[in-house]
């Protein structure tokens, strides 16, 4: 078997496992396709440094990194880190800050986070339902697909550890001021009616990066790639084509 030149990264989000970008390989049979979730991560430090392991284990001339949520995070951090072994980002729902900063109204309340926490130890199942809810946009509750994601991702939840340092990843990150010392390019894709990472935050990252083009879907929510398959599968496409023309 001939050595693959080129190769998809896919990172996932908080809570949900590798298996959701298993539809979107065969789309790009040329490429190795790597996954990665975080939900064995017993430890906040431990999201980090299994993204670096996982990277550095990839033998490909070029990397192309697809982030989501928490796993946009990660994808921005590995970009400031590994410039040369990444040529490029394509984030869903990806942020400067998940957290507010200072008077800023873009973000999660710290309050909000800490309670989310606390209650994760005593029901895990009712938190990841609250946060599941705020996934999906009204026109794709209407058409079922919150209760499409929990058959499909929420028959079995990951450890309370892997909880706790997810969140806490999330509540540490921010890229401050260290943007615009991304080269990569960057491609990112928020749902005008995103209830965990707004649009108006990714719209804030957008103004930190140097080579970045920023796409919303209108009637679009947190997980807009998993409700609109082909249409993420076309707008990366034509992202990669634009890059070549």
């Amino acid at each position: 078997m001939s050595r693959k030149e080129h190769a998809f990264l896919w990172i996932s989000g908080w809570s949900v496992p590798e298996g959701i970008w298993e539809p979107f390989h065969g789309e790009w049979p040329d490429y190795h396709h790597v996954t990665l979730s975080f939900c064995h991560c017993e430890q906040v430090e431990h999201v980090m440094e299994q993204a670096i392991q996982t990277l550095g284990k990839m033998e490909e001339d070029e990397v192309t990194v697809v982030g989501w949520s928490l796993g946009a995070m990660v994808a921005l951090e590995l970009a400031l880190r590994f410039p040369k072994r990444i040529s490029r980002l394509f984030l869903i729902g990806g942020v400067a800050d998940f957290m507010k900063q200072g008077h800023d109204d873009i973000g999660w309340d710290e309050r909000v986070l800490r309670r989310m926490k606390k209650q994760l130890r005593s029901n895990r199942q009712e938190v990841i339902r609250s946060f599941d809810q705020k996934m999906f946009s009204l026109l794709e509750q209407e058409d079922g697909w919150q209760e499409r994601w929990q058959g499909v991702f929420r028959k079995h939840l990951p450890s309370l550890s892997s909880l706790q340092a997810g969140l806490d990843f999330l509540q540490e990150f921010s890229l401050r001021d260290r943007g615009k010392e991304i080269s990569t390019p960057v491609f990112l894709l928020t749902g005008s009616e995103d209830g965990i990472c707004p649009a108006e935050a990714t719209l804030h990252l957008a103004k930190q990066l140097p080579r970045v083009e920023c796409t919303i879907w209108s009637e679009s929510g947190h997980a807009c790639f998993w409700t609109q398959k082909g249409r993420f599968q076309q707008w990366i496409k034509e992202c990669l084509h634009g890059e070549h023309s």
